[in-house]
């Protein structure tokens, strides 16, 4: 995401238009509406070049970097000024891609993990706390609820599906709906 990709012309709901996506060969164009709760998780990141990207691994790890030396207690020995490889065989990248964003969720459920380990030290470290999880649960999950509170049709628009068969795939069924409408109707 750029901050030159997102309209910011109405101020209850601004546009997305990703540069690219999976169905553009389909000429389909993608839309995703932000709402003032993604809205104001996404305004910090805007205030930048407009070409350049909101969230990179680069800038991430070099801010992981200077906070470690800062947090820092004892006086750096001249051998660790720059630890830093000469000629690394990866750099982080200016975005994040579909893989590196899964790896950074995967890194990060494993360092919680640990971290509730070592506050409950009382629960076996074999037990894991914190699961794993995928970036498409938080879509699955938010189809859900909009197919709960609007109907099949907002969550096919929201989701960018052309078919009502491919959001049913994402958006799971409400049993408690079901119950609700049998004790009312017997």
């Amino acid at each position: 995401m750029r901050p030159c990709d997102v309209d910011r012309g109405n101020p209850k709901t601004w546009a997305y238009r990703p540069g690219s996506h999976k169905t553009e060969h389909h000429e389909i164009e993608r839309l995703v509406f932000l709402g003032p709760r993604a809205q104001e998780l996404l305004q910090p990141f805007l205030f930048r070049d407009p070409g350049a990207y909101c969230f990179s691994p680069r800038e991430m790890m070099e801010g992981h970097w200077v906070e470690l030396r800062r947090r820092r207690r004892t006086k750096v020995q001249p051998s660790q000024r720059c630890r830093k490889r000469r000629r690394p065989k990866k750099l982080p990248g200016e975005r994040y891609t579909v893989g590196s964003y899964e790896h950074a969720i995967t890194r990060a459920c494993k360092r919680a993990d640990k971290k509730t380990h070592e506050v409950h030290p009382e629960i076996p470290r074999e037990e894991i706390l914190i699961p794993h999880w995928h970036p498409n649960q938080l879509r699955h999950s938010r189809a859900t609820e909009i197919r709960r509170e609007a109907g099949l049709d907002a969550a096919r628009v929201v989701l960018g599906h052309r078919s009502p068969q491919v959001t049913e795939v994402y958006a799971e069924i409400d049993v408690n709906k079901a119950a609700e409408v049998m004790a009312r109707l017997g």
